[in-house]
């Protein structure tokens, strides 16, 4: 009766250094490098990016979605959880990436730019006439008397 079913106990075992040697300790430093990393990352590039709020926001989303699964990532290996929590959120995060960067937000960007190049397009249409170029005379400043 051996079969992949049997396996079904690697699941309830604790993820800790002594069952998953190989894997242990790669998920901890992968975990606590992209938690400072995020960081670190997020705030360069919200200086960066705060011009254009789709890559923020998409920016924004990442750092969070980072935040959370490698943290449920770093508390796992610290306290030492069932296997059967590890996995789905190591292959839930990796869903999860795949789908912020390349299912939710390119149509997001994509509308973005056309909506910058519509923009640049009217503004260089306006700046195209040649009284748009012609500045409007002032009104001459009367003197007033100060007392």
């Amino acid at each position: 009766m051996n079969g992949p079913w049997n396996q079904l106990n690697l699941l309830l075992i604790a993820f800790n250094d002594g069952d998953f040697h190989r894997l242990w300790t790669p998920v901890w430093q992968i975990s606590f490098f992209f938690l400072v990393a995020v960081v670190i990352f997020y705030n360069f590039q919200g200086r960066r990016l705060r011009a254009y709020s789709v890559f923020l926001d998409m920016n924004e989303w990442l750092m969070w979605s980072t935040l959370g699964i490698f943290g449920l990532l770093a508390m796992f290996t610290l306290f030492s959880f069932d296997f059967i929590f590890v996995l789905p959120t190591m292959i839930g995060g990796a869903a999860l990436f795949i789908w912020i960067r390349f299912i939710h937000f390119p149509p997001l960007i994509r509308s973005y730019e056309e909506r910058l190049a519509r923009q640049r397009y009217f503004q260089r249409s306006r700046t195209s006439h040649p009284e748009a170029t012609i500045r409007a005379k002032t009104a001459p400043k009367t003197k007033r008397r100060r007392r």
